[in-house]
């Protein structure tokens, strides 16, 4: 077993699911409802933020009279937000407000996108948020990840891997998978992964034909900005040989092709962003690069990969 890459990768797993529903309510995280059902988990120091839109939040549970009250304890959005429009105008304009008093670190990544929110993803979602603001919340947010390889005439392995531009708002200058992002409001999955891949690697039509969805991991991390149960749609895309990835948003400040080996010593180095070194180990487990006889800890690693997100809010 190779010790330093199966240390580096329990590391990882430990810093991907970093939090429990339970852990976080133990500490005063507040549950979020809409319509009385839970979509989201809301920290103290955002919490203490919220009061001061009342006339868009109700707080459930801290007064007597709270007791006769149908609603569950917690933050609730105003029952006054009773469409889908009208729920996305109140958050995001309260999103805004606080942008502009500049009181949240999240919200200096603001990026003009929005995410839909539900409580499983085939659920109709209640509203949209700013995705700089989706972790305050604690929504279920959802992302593609591409994993760009080709296959030797020996049968070899070698991936595209990326590096972030040291411009982007979050994880800077940190390897990537070959394409990635979250999946937009307005975006089906296909169709958000192909435009990922035009933009990010300038990948054309003909090669994207041979997308293959292979999956889902699933994690629940916590960081500065907030907390964030994500699911990532998985994609394997094999590439001719002579293909060369070339970023075309600004996104990507370089790429490279690397061996197996050199994935597994990227992977030990601490500067991969983590869901993606997350998806690369799936993409080395699937592929039979581990195994649980070089490695016992390979069950291990798939269970911590496949966290069962869309129960957490639902039970």
């Amino acid at each position: 077993m190779d010790s330093k890459f199966s240390h580096a990768v329990l590391k990882l797993l430990k810093t991907l699911n970093s939090v429990t529903i339970a852990e976080a309510l133990e500490r005063g995280c507040q549950p979020f409802y809409v319509d009385n059902r839970q979509f989201g988990l809301i920290r103290p120091d955002f919490f203490n933020h919220l009061r001061e839109y009342e006339n868009i939040f109700d707080v459930i549970g801290e007064n007597k009279e709270d007791k006769i009250n149908e609603k569950k304890p917690g933050v609730h959005l105003s029952s006054e937000y009773k469409t889908y429009s009208e729920r996305t105008s109140a958050i995001n304009s309260m999103l805004k407000d606080l942008r502009e008093k500049n009181v949240i670190q999240a919200l200096t990544g603001w990026r003009d996108e929005n995410y839909r929110m539900s409580q499983r993803f085939t659920d109709d979602p209640v509203l949209e948020i700013e995705r700089a603001g989706a972790g305050l919340f604690g929504f279920l947010q959802y992302g593609v990840h591409v994993n760009g390889y080709t296959r030797e005439q020996n049968g070899d392995i070698w991936m595209w891997i990326a590096r972030r531009s040291k411009t982007k708002q979050t994880f800077p200058d940190m390897y990537d998978n070959m394409c990635a992002g979250g999946l937009a409001a307005n975006l089906g999955i296909l169709e958000c992964v192909k435009k990922e891949c035009k933009e990010e690697a300038s990948v054309s039509d003909e090669i994207l034909g041979k997308l293959k969805f292979v999956g889902t991991i699933s994690y629940f991390y916590e960081d500065e900005r907030g907390l964030f149960p994500e699911c990532q749609f998985v994609f394997d895309l094999v590439l001719p040989a002579d293909f060369k990835p070339l970023n075309a948003d600004g996104e990507v400040g370089s790429f490279q092709k690397c061996s197996v080996a050199e994935v597994k010593k990227l992977m030990t180095e601490e500067n991969f962003k983590p869901n993606c070194a997350a998806v690369c180990l799936d993409f080395l487990i699937r592929h039979g690069h581990l195994n649980p006889d070089t490695d016992p800890n390979v069950s291990f690693y798939i269970e911590q990969l496949h966290s069962p997100l869309q129960t957490y809010y639902t039970r």
